[in-house]
C-alpha cells in the first residue's frame, strides 16, 4: 500500500481553500505507487488526485516537474495539468509535507502491452522529445545510472535481468 501519509477533512478544507476548485465531496487513498502518497479526490462534476510528496523526493525539484507537466499539458500531450492554487502556486503543504493537485486522467494502466502500445508510447515520447527541446527548463538527473543502484536496493529489486547491468552499477 503506497498511502503513508493520512489525511481527514481538515486537510480536505484545506485543498478548497487555497484551490479555485469545485467543494471536494470525497477523497481514497490510491494503493498503487510506491514513493508518494496519493489520493482521488471527487467534487460534484469533477476528479482530481492529490500527491503528497514522500520522502525521496527533493523539495528543490518538485517545481521543475510541476513546469513541465504544464508545459507537456498545454502542448497538447495527454498528461494531467498541475492546478494553480489561489495564490498562483502550484504547491502547497499538508501535514509538513509538500502537495499538489493535478487533473485526474480517465484510464487504467495495462498489464501487457502490445505493439500497439509500444508504438503509441514511442510516438509520445517524440513529442515529448520535441515540446521539451524548446523548453528552457532543466535539471540535474537525479535517477541516473549512479543512483539506480540505491533506488532498486531500496525497493528491493530482485530481478536476474539487473544481472547483465551490475558491473556498470559497481561503478
Amino acid at each position: 500500500m503506497a498511502v503513508y501519509t493520512k489525511i481527514n477533512q481538515k486537510e480536505i478544507n484545506i485543498i478548497n481553500e487555497n484551490f479555485n476548485i469545485d467543494k471536494i465531496k470525497s477523497f481514497k487513498g490510491i494503493k498503487q505507487g510506491i514513493e508518494n502518497t496519493n489520493y482521488l479526490l471527487k467534487s460534484k462534476k469533477k476528479k482530481y488526485i492529490l500527491t503528497i510528496f514522500e520522502k525521496r523526493v527533493l523539495q528543490k525539484e518538485i517545481p521543475f516537474f510541476m513546469k513541465l507537466m504544464d508545459n507537456l499539458n498545454s502542448s497538447k500531450i495527454n498528461c494531467p495539468k498541475p492546478l494553480k492554487t489561489t495564490n498562483n502556486k502550484y504547491l502547497i503543504k499538508l501535514k509538513d509535507k509538500t502537495a499538489c493537485i493535478v487533473s485526474f486522467l480517465e484510464g487504467k494502466d495495462k498489464k501487457i502491452l502490445n505493439i500497439n502500445d509500444c508504438y503509441a508510447i514511442g510516438k509520445t515520447i517524440a513529442q515529448m522529445h520535441v515540446v521539451t527541446n524548446k523548453l528552457k527548463l532543466n535539471r540535474k538527473n537525479s535517477m541516473g545510472i549512479s543512483n539506480l543502484k540505491p533506488l532498486l536496493e531500496s525497493i528491493k529489486f530482485k530481478s536476474k535481468k539487473v544481472f547483465k547491468f551490475k558491473s556498470i552499477l559497481k561503478k
